[in-house]
């Protein structure tokens, strides 16, 4: 699988627009791009609407950007974004822990999760993922039944938002992809 910023790019672009227009149309926004990539998805969308902040971040070495652990930067406190765009190539969950623990809302969150063999697989899946599926062992699993599971752990890592003291105020998944499904959040502090 080639891992790109462009697959379904057009998804991808419509949720966001939906959430900047309904939640972001003073221009105040303050995006973090969790998962720069090449920089197609807010290049986009910041000629077509105005934020106060943007600045992302990718693991990935590349001229003009800050190499770095995103997870890393949202499990420390103190961040004040207000846009947070993850679009990782299957597993959000450790970025949408540290949203959820270190947030102050209100956010509009984007996440992109990987499905079927895109999703990761549980031999090495990491802890986030095996949390959110609901896993506590670290047996393998046919890969056919990790879609289902992934299904299954998404909803339940969503709604884990309730558990850490957030009111979801707006819950939209996008046309899904073959390998990913596109979801925007807008939670509210309770």
């Amino acid at each position: 699988m080639t891992k790109t910023d462009n697959d379904n790019l057009e998804a991808k672009l419509e949720l966001r627009r939906h959430f900047m227009r309904t939640y972001h149309a003073d221009g105040l926004a303050r995006v973090f791009d969790c998962c720069q990539g090449s920089g197609t998805i807010w290049g986009r969308l910041r000629r077509e609407f105005t934020v106060a902040r943007y600045w992302g971040a990718d693991q990935k070495r590349r001229a003009g950007r800050l190499k770095i652990d995103s997870a890393r930067v949202l499990e420390a406190p103190g961040w004040s974004d207000d846009v947070l765009d993850v679009d990782t190539y299957g597993a959000p969950w450790r970025h949408w822990w540290a949203i959820l623990e270190h947030g102050r809302g209100p956010l509009t969150v984007f996440l992109t999760v990987g499905r079927g063999m895109a999703a990761p697989r549980l031999t090495n899946m990491d802890r986030w993922s095996r949390e959110a599926l609901g896993l506590r062992f670290s047996r393998p699993v046919p890969v056919m039944l990790l879609t289902a599971l992934a299904d299954l752990g998404t909803e339940y890592a969503l709604a884990r938002a309730a558990r850490k003291g957030w009111r979801t105020v707006s819950l939209m998944e996008g046309a899904p992809g073959v390998r990913a499904r596109y979801f925007g959040v807008r939670l509210e502090p309770e």
